[in-house]
């Protein structure tokens, strides 16, 4: 059996499919597998992952007859991997070569943690670096480590293909929601992290590409809706959310909704924000932006408005 099994999940990314594998087979640490699922591509990924595994025995390929989406590809992964860690990395992105090998330590020498994630630099479509960090754009809370569950509600802040994570985690927590498209990363780290603890690296131990046909670009408005999906499991499943955390969801919503032109509704749930932030000291931020989304942009509604509205909210 394998130390780690490596999931790369592939549709249409022939032309960086090499070197992203190229990466792996590069590793100083040489005990792993990689899966690599072909999510119905219409390029010549199939070809290719077919040559690799026919030169590497720890290559494998599977395939899909329709195009599944990225949670299933990766949930297809995990169930066929055979090794004691699972490691994530995508089809157009890169491995730094001691990746492996650092994090199999950081996870062997903290018993108590049972996932790790790094840092990593962009790189454009040519694999040249654009000199920033993921933790510039989406930087981590303190250390990075430790019960990253209430960090994690906010927002995402772990970068798919930097994660290697222990088998129990999937034993416990389960597999990817393949019904949340594009933030389904985010939903099960939060779920991973209700009941196992994250240890964080500095070191940019990969390279994220970002090219015009990456989903941060083509998504444009399916990320926003996600994110609300998301977000609105969260609260219907966990009713005991502190209001702190149940208010800035209502906010980063209402931002949400009024970036998809939803824009009455967005303030519905500016106003809920607020009508939570108001009873918490610790939420005066939330409370501020949420009223200013609405009292100070809405000329109609007078500053006097603002406590029947809250009262309105609450009810």
């Amino acid at each position: 059996m394998p130390k780690v099994s490596v999931i790369m999940p592939c549709f249409n990314h022939a032309r960086f499919l090499q070197e992203s594998v190229q990466g792996i087979i590069r590793q100083t640490s040489s005990d792993w597998e990689l899966i690599i699922v072909d999510d119905c591509s219409t390029d010549y990924s199939w070809e290719i992952m077919s040559g690799l595994a026919r030169k590497d025995s720890r290559i494998t390929v599977i395939r899909h007859e329709r195009n599944l989406g990225a949670s299933r590809s990766r949930n297809d992964g995990m169930r066929a991997a055979m090794g004691e860690f699972l490691g994530f990395c995508d089809s157009d992105d890169v491995w730094e070569a001691d990746k492996l090998a650092v994090q199999v330590r950081m996870l062997e020498e903290n018993k108590e943690c049972d996932v790790t994630y790094c840092d990593a630099i962009f790189i454009d479509e040519g694999g040249r670096p654009t000199g920033n960090r993921f933790s510039g754009e989406f930087p981590v809370p303190g250390t990075g480590g430790g019960q990253l569950f209430y960090e994690l509600v906010s927002r995402n802040f772990i970068n798919m293909q930097t994660v290697l994570m222990r088998r129990d985690c999937v034993t416990e927590s389960g597999y990817f929601d393949e019904g949340i498209k594009w933030v389904e990363d985010w939903w099960y780290w939060l779920t991973v992290s209700r009941a196992h603890r994250f240890i964080y690296s500095k070191e940019p131990l990969a390279k994220y590409r970002v090219h015009g046909k990456s989903t941060g670009f083509t998504q444009k408005r399916g990320y926003p809706i996600n994110r609300c999906k998301v977000y609105w499991r969260l609260l219907e499943q966990d009713a005991s959310l502190p209001r702190l955390y149940r208010a800035r969801i209502f906010y980063i919503m209402g931002v949400d909704l009024c970036s998809l032109g939803k824009r009455r509704a967005g303030r519905r749930f500016f106003w809920k924000a607020a009508a939570l932030a108001i009873t918490d000291p610790r939420a005066f931020n939330t409370l501020c932006k949420a009223l200013a989304r609405t009292v100070l942009r809405a000329k109609t509604i007078p500053v006097t408005a603002v406590p029947r509205a809250i009262q309105a909210a609450k009810c």
